[in-house]
């Protein structure tokens, strides 16, 4: 079966597999872009396998320059392989406050707030799953992130 290596809150490595995705994609509309909210927290200094050629760098570093090349120069050529709209960074930043209150919103973790556009969840699901994007994006991903949260969010109709 195949898989992608994502982190959980504890810190070490999990495999989520692709059925985990398909259950995602099944309760998001077809053909409905789609934007993934990412709370980041970067680890002080990366930590890739032994043997990498990748040089220590700081997680937010090596996730911005290493990571985030390889993310976006494999979206772009995947977009431009099909007729569906590039994907897009919509908004990347660095949480200033905490708004709620103890017990509810406890202590400020997150280094930086991402959201990224898809055309639809077939496409981030194709991003995912392609071997460039787990030989050339993923390894980055792994050394740099201590903790995070994904979520998928279409648009509401008001």
């Amino acid at each position: 079966m195949e898989y992608c290596q994502f982190l959980q809150p504890t810190m070490a490595p999990i495999e989520i597999h692709l059925v985990d995705l398909g259950v995602a994609e099944k309760s998001i509309p077809e053909n409905t872009p789609v934007v993934m909210i990412n709370l980041i927290k970067f680890k002080p200094q990366t930590t890739y396998p032994k043997g990498s050629p990748h040089s220590t760098l700081s997680g937010q570093e090596a996730y911005l320059t290493r990571y985030g090349g390889a993310f976006f120069q494999l979206s772009a050529s995947m977009s431009s392989d099909s007729e569906q709209p590039t994907v897009k960074p919509l908004f990347l930043g660095k949480p200033q406050a905490n708004l709620i209150a103890e017990p509810y919103g406890g202590k400020d973790i997150w280094d930086m707030v991402g959201i990224i556009w898809y055309p639809n969840f077939a496409a981030f699901r194709k991003l995912l799953e392609s071997k460039d994007y787990q030989e050339q994006a993923l390894p980055h991903r792994l050394a740099s992130i201590e903790e995070y949260r994904l979520y998928a969010a279409t648009e509401l109709s008001l």
